[in-house]
């Protein structure tokens, strides 16, 4: 939250965080591709799907049809709940004989996954949107999707769009991250062999980050401009 507060909602650096002496961190794409391993490519399927989602064409969603179709009699029929996703994944990963499309639809599972878990889920990540499953429904379609765009996008929307930073509901674990990759080498700690770990993610443990935050002062805390790739 702390850091969320730092965010400079009105200054000329687009998608930045403002500390002492008027340095910067700024967010792009790229930085989150980096952070977590992230193709990017140049298509905005993925803004076009969520878009223009209407609940109207669920039922013709594939994934929705295949795993779904329950919620419809809970008391929140437009929430797919965390418990729900990690059960069907575990039922189709669990198969004595798997087809190609079954594959497939493991890698849309753990894509919808990720999506309530970190990308687009609500405040406490338990559940998320039924509209995510546009950008899921087929493994063709995950491909297409330039994730690193969308989910930033997606990030600075809710953060510019919220009066109360408390409800972001986005990828807020990975400010965290680069807020550490803009700090002095060595002022936060890395895990144990952090070289090893692929995606740069993995070199960090964001509780130290958080309770390193926890304790600064942010408005006299001085980052360092360099982004640090190593």
């Amino acid at each position: 939250m702390k850091l969320l507060n730092c965010f400079d909602r009105d200054g000329d650096i687009p998608c930045s965080f403002k500390f002492g002496d008027d340095k910067f961190i700024q967010s792009t794409p790229a930085k989150f591709a980096r952070i977590l391993a992230m193709q990017r490519i140049g298509s905005r399927k993925g803004q076009k799907l969520l878009k223009y989602f209407s609940l109207n064409e669920l039922d013709d969603n594939i994934l929705y049809n295949k795993y779904f179709t329950d919620i419809k009699d809970t008391s929140h029929p437009t929430t797919m709940t965390k418990k729900k996703i990690i059960e069907e994944l575990k039922q189709v990963m669990n198969r004595r004989e798997r087809t190609k499309l079954d594959d497939q639809h493991v890698v849309c599972l753990i894509g919808l996954y990720l999506c309530c878990v970190l990308f687009f889920g609500d405040v406490n990540a338990s559940g998320v949107n039924v509209r995510v499953l546009a950008i899921v429904e087929a493994y063709k379609t995950v491909l297409k999707v330039s994730w690193p765009y969308l989910v930033h996008e997606h990030l600075f929307d809710q953060i510019l769009n919220n009066a109360c930073l408390s409800n972001v509901k986005a990828c807020v674990q990975y400010l965290l991250i680069l807020f550490a990759e803009h700090t002095p080498a060595g002022l936060i700690a890395k895990v144990t062999n952090y070289e090893q770990q692929i995606p740069r993610v993995g070199r960090w443990d964001v509780q130290v980050i958080s309770d390193f935050i926890a304790g600064a002062n942010m408005e006299e805390f001085s980052v360092s401009v360099l982004y640090y790739l190593v």
